[in-house]
Parts: C-alpha cells; sequence; structure tokens
C-alpha cells in the first residue's frame, strides 16, 4: 500500500521550496530592476548619447549587461556634460570618486542578486527534478507578403505601417511652418541654429511632433527611424538624437525608459507634455491624438505594469516596421475584455494578445478566438514560452498563429522591412 502520509509531506515540502524560490525570485527581480534602473539613469546623465547609441546597435543593451560591461561603460566616460541631462558645473574628483563608489556598490548588490537567484533556482531544479526543455525555433508559417494598407484603407484610430507613414510625412513636409508660433518663442529656441540649419531643425521639430500627436508613435527607435527617413539622413546620426534632446528640455516631450528583463530590451518612450499638446495645436489647428503609451497608461495601468507595457509598444512597432496597419486597445463591442492590440495587412485583421507568462486560462483563449473567427492569435515574450501558450491553445483545440519578442528584437531595426515575417508559428 502507498505511503499517502509520507507522498503528502514530500509534496508539502517540495510546494514549500517552490514557494520560496518564488518570493526569493520576485524579491531579486525587484532589487535587480531597481539597480538597473539606478544605473540606467546614471549612465544617460554622463553620456546618455552613447549610451542610446550602443543600444540602437544592440537593443538588448543595457539590460544584458554585468558588472564588468558596467565598469567599461562608467571607465569610458569622458566628461559628464555630455549626457541627457544638462550639468551646469563638471562635479570635482570627490564628487566623481563618491559617483564610482556608489556605481561599484550598485553593481555588487546587482551581481549578489543575480546569484542568490541563480543558486536557489538550481536548489529548486535538483529538488523537484525538473526536466529541461529546449525549444528549437522552426519557420512553419506560410509569408505571403501584401502590400502595406494606404492611409485611406485603414480605420481612422489605427496607426499604418512605418513605411506608410514615411510616405505621408515626406508628402507633409512642405506644408508645416518654418518659424515657432510666436506665443511659444522661448520654448523652443532652435538651439542657436542659425539660417538654414534652424529652419531645418524647427522642420524636424515639427515632424516628431507630428508622429507623436498625430500617428500616435511612442518609441523613440522608430520616430528616430521615421524623421531619418523623411528628410535623408542615418538614423544613428547626432543630429536626429539632439533633435528629442531639444523637444526634452523645453519640455514639450515626456520621456521614460522601460526595460523588459526576458527578452532583455530596453525602449525609450515619449509622449508630448501639456505644453507640447498645446503647441500642436497652436501648429496643426487640431487637437493631438493620445499616442500609444499614454492611451496604454489611461487604459490599461500601463504605470502600474511597465513590462507589459514595452511589451505591447515593442509588438506594435515590430508589426509596422514589418508591413502592418496596429491599434493599440481596440475598442470591440459585445465583450468584456480588451485585446492588447489590433493588427491588419490585406484582408487579415487579428486580434492580439501579448503575454509575459508562460500559463493562460484557456477561457481567454477562447474568448480571444470569436474575435479572430475562431483563431488565437497572440506575442509570448520568449520563444520557450511561446513553445509552451501554443501548446496550451493546440491541447484544447484552438488553431491560431503565434509570435513572440525575443525572436522580434533580435537584429538591428534599421534591417527589418515590410517582408521579415512577423507571424513565426502557425497551427491547425
Amino acid at each position: 500500500m502507498m505511503n499517502t502520509t509520507l507522498d503528502f509531506s514530500h509534496q508539502r515540502a517540495l510546494d514549500d521550496l517552490l514557494q520560496a524560490e518564488r518570493d526569493l525570485r520576485r524579491k531579486s527581480e525587484e532589487a535587480n530592476r531597481a539597480i538597473r534602473q539606478v544605473l540606467v539613469e546614471t549612465a544617460n546623465r554622463f553620456d546618455g548619447t552613447r549610451l542610446e547609441s550602443l543600444r540602437r546597435d544592440d537593443p538588448s543593451i543595457p539590460t544584458n549587461w554585468g558588472a564588468l560591461d558596467w565598469k567599461k561603460f562608467f571607465e569610458d566616460v569622458a566628461a559628464p556634460s555630455r549626457g541627457w541631462v544638462p550639468v551646469p558645473v563638471a562635479p570635482d574628483t570627490r564628487v566623481q570618486i563618491e559617483l564610482q563608489r556608489q556605481i561599484s556598490e550598485l553593481q555588487s548588490a546587482l551581481d549578489k542578486a543575480e546569484l542568490d537567484l541563480k543558486e536557489e533556482r538550481t536548489k529548486v531544479v535538483v529538488a523537484v527534478a525538473t526536466p529541461v526543455v529546449r525549444v528549437v525555433e522552426t519557420a512553419d508559417v506560410d509569408q505571403i507578403v501584401v502590400a502595406a494598407d494606404a492611409i485611406e484603407n485603414i480605420p481612422s484610430e489605427a496607426t499604418p505601417a512605418l513605411s506608410v507613414i514615411v510616405q505621408n510625412t515626406k508628402e507633409m513636409l512642405g506644408n508645416f511652418p518654418q518659424k515657432i508660433p510666436t506665443a511659444f518663442s522661448s520654448v523652443l529656441s532652435g538651439g542657436g541654429r542659425t539660417g538654414g540649419d534652424l529652419v531645418r531643425v524647427f522642420q524636424r521639430y515639427w515632424l516628431i511632433l507630428y508622429l507623436i500627436g498625430h500617428w500616435r508613435l511612442a518609441a523613440s527607435m522608430e520616430l528616430e527611424e521615421a524623421l531619418a527617413e523623411t528628410v535623408g539622413v542615418s538614423a544613428g546620426s547626432g543630429s536626429m538624437h539632439r533633435v528629442l534632446e531639444d523637444m526634452e528640455k523645453a519640455n514639450v516631450l515626456t520621456i521614460e525608459i522601460l526595460d523588459l528583463k526576458s527578452p532583455r530590451t530596453v525602449l525609450k518612450l515619449y509622449r508630448l507634455s501639456p505644453e507640447g499638446e498645446k503647441l500642436y495645436q497652436a501648429l496643426f489647428q487640431t487637437r493631438a491624438y493620445e499616442n500609444d503609451w499614454s492611451r496604454l497608461i489611461r487604459l490599461h495601468e500601463g504605470a502600474r505594469f511597465p513590462e507589459h507595457t514595452l511589451a505591447v509598444l515593442a509588438f506594435t512597432m515590430h508589426a509596422r516596421k514589418r508591413g502592418w496597419a496596429t491599434q493599440v486597445l481596440p475598442e470591440v463591442k459585445k465583450t468584456k475584455s480588451v485585446p492588447d492590440a489590433w493588427v491588419m495587412r490585406g484582408d487579415e485583421k487579428l486580434y492580439v494578445e501579448v503575454e509575459l507568462g508562460e500559463k493562460e486560462r484557456v477561457s481567454k483563449w477562447r474568448n480571444q478566438a470569436v474575435l479572430n473567427g475562431g483563431r488565437t492569435v497572440l506575442c509570448a515574450s520568449t520563444q520557450k514560452s511561446r513553445a509552451r501558450l501554443v501548446g496550451d491553445c493546440k491541447l484544447d483545440h484552438l488553431p491560431g498563429l503565434a509570435t513572440d519578442l525575443e525572436s522580434l528584437v533580435r537584429g538591428k531595426f534599421r534591417e527589418i522591412n515590410s517582408t521579415s515575417p512577423l507571424w513565426l508559428a502557425s497551427w491547425k
């Protein structure tokens, strides 16, 4: 006869161990996130331009950095005055020494938190004897390339593909005013530029306002790409950075840097400040639309759940780069749940759930399938979590499409185009 008491005690011990691991992981991740945020803010203050350039070449920077990476970055800082935040006077040697000491302490705390978490996870794996699942990437979706939809063919509340946005901004370029409205002349001065340089920079200010206030864009990566394509310069050039810096310093834009641990990626986000909204209305004689980041904050607790906010914005940004029109938090009649996103390309119109976990209630996927004509459509965080979620849908006999952020953010953003696949798995 089976010893049920022993089995129960053994299971209880395993449950307690798993719960302890979860608690430690949560605390470690919170500490990890706080420490990384301090490091990112410090790096932006002292050499934000270089950090942004590194991040553009590798979107996983600086989230994937360890202590040595941070140490090397700060050792290469030439002068504090190069950061995003203006520093009137360079700090003296004592201040620099104190800052280096604080950075070293933060690096040590970060390493210790990561080591503690790694050791605790190892203990749980040994105790529970959980098999390791190796996820192999497969390309099982037939890619039918359809031209990105023209503006007149998509709903007015949607944002078109990035290539269509660029085409539109090129057409609008000649219609923008060449000077700032008198009431705002003290807000944006042009940064000391004169002549043709002054005319060009004001044109670029208005383009950024238009991209945020009309097309609802938020990520600096996408804003710079659209701006660069429109005016014919490199997206990584210093002049593109300085346009956004000027507008940030003038309090026309509100900025925040969000980071996601898995997959490790960072997005620098912008939305119009109250002053920016007034300037937009003065320029374009109409009120600005709420951009995607603002909409997530207002309707989806975006400030409370920054990782999910980043994930939704990253997915829609990559969908637009790949030729899809998008909408964040689309309004859907006769349903209590609001999908995270909606995408459109040709005849394909899909409601998408962006899921950061590896497990979700089956009822959620069933409800979503109703919106998509019987299919589930999801964006997972990693290849592994995508495999788990797809497996759950298959067990419930729900066909669908899936992708994941880990695969989407791999590689350089500027090299993605409308022929790059958005969906990485399809099943019936």
